[in-house]
């Protein structure tokens, strides 16, 4: 059964940029060589409330396996290191595992 997550990122203030650049070559990294990845969207909004832009990521994954594939790779280790290094986030990642509860996912 596939997983879907959210995940929401805090840059520190004028580090977004950054931090969707380095999101990026992730998410080249994950097209190329993890097929059980079948969603790693970037995406970005503004958190009006809290005043602080955020990266949302769109992630589903064909299983558990493919998930934990994907959270042990080198490249999202290398990826979570520069986030510390850099000073890049001002929070720790928040990760939502959602389960469809109805609706509609796509007219497509």
């Amino acid at each position: 059964m596939a997983l879907d997550i959210i995940a929401i990122i805090t840059p520190n203030t004028g580090k977004a940029d950054r931090v969707v650049e380095l999101l990026q070559q992730v998410s080249e990294h994950v097209k190329a060589n993890e097929p059980g990845t079948l969603r790693y969207e970037i995406t970005r909004s503004m958190n009006k409330k809290a005043g602080v832009e955020e990266i949302i990521m769109l992630e589903s994954y064909k299983d558990k396996a493919a998930l934990d594939a994907h959270g042990s790779s080198k490249e999202f280790a290398a990826f979570q290191k520069k986030l510390k290094e850099e000073q890049l986030v001002g929070a720790p990642m928040q990760l939502k595992i959602t389960k469809a509860a109805g609706g509609f996912a796509s007219r497509l």
